[in-house]
């Protein structure tokens, strides 16, 4: 193992690099962290939507009748010739 020494002036553009990839590094976080917050945000939104939604219609969509009880839901009943 070979250890390599560092002038003066590649320790201080070391050091340098070594800072700006720390802020590059603590921007980033930052940028994940406002994205988690919101995305946090909006899944609390979905959430209190979907159960003031079962609320007002515990049995679901499927149970509301959109049409009479005595209608096809295929629509009217074709033409039947008389003999």
């Amino acid at each position: 193992m070979k250890l390599l020494r560092l002038t003066p002036e590649q320790t201080e553009a070391l050091g340098r690099y070594l800072a700006r990839a720390a802020d590059v590094w603590r921007q980033l976080v930052e940028a994940f962290r406002a994205m988690a917050r919101q995305l946090t945000r909006t899944v609390a939104a979905v959430a209190e939507f979907v159960q003031r939604q079962q609320a007002a219609d515990p049995l679901g969509v499927a149970t509301t009748q959109r049409r009479p009880a005595w209608m096809s839901p295929y629509g009217p009943p074709g033409r039947h010739r008389r003999r």
